[in-house]
């Protein structure tokens, strides 16, 4: 009932106030409940001056240390050092293992990559047929293939 104390008819916000002023733990958790709202209420109606921002940024850097010569050269070499510890690991490897596979993949589906002379289209005018092969003779120019038929 803490939580919804503001919502809560009158009838039921008595027996609530009866209640924590018997209760030491109960009005301890209520009065903890109350400051967390009182303390967002207040947030949220802060309206700055004019002058709030007026320096702010001076003012931060006055508080915070600066780093001293020797920590900000330490930085910068260490970023520096940083690109020669960077693994070489990485998508590089995928790269290149596709642009091999492609490469391989070209030169095996295209045979002209490799041969220096230019071959001619290859005309066939082979019939498949089913039936018994005899014989095949080839003369260098053909192959004539015999068959026996069904």
């Amino acid at each position: 009932m803490i939580l919804s104390y503001a919502e809560l008819g009158s009838s039921c916000r008595n027996r609530l106030d009866e209640h924590l002023t018997s209760c030491p733990d109960c009005s301890a958790e209520f009065s903890l409940h109350q400051g967390s709202i009182n303390a967002v209420r207040e947030a949220v109606s802060f309206q700055e001056s004019r002058d709030f921002w007026k320096g702010y940024r001076v003012n931060v850097e006055r508080r915070v240390p600066s780093a001293s010569v020797l920590s900000r050269v330490r930085a910068e070499l260490e970023g520096l050092t940083s690109l020669f510890r960077t693994p070489i690991l990485g998508p590089v490897p995928a790269y290149v293992f596709s642009l091999v596979l492609i490469a391989v993949l070209s030169v095996s589906l295209y045979p002209q990559f490799l041969s220096s002379r230019s071959t001619q289209a290859f005309a066939n005018d082979l019939v498949a047929y089913e039936g018994e092969l005899i014989s095949a003779v080839d003369n260098g120019v053909e192959t004539i293939y015999t068959v026996r038929g069904r």
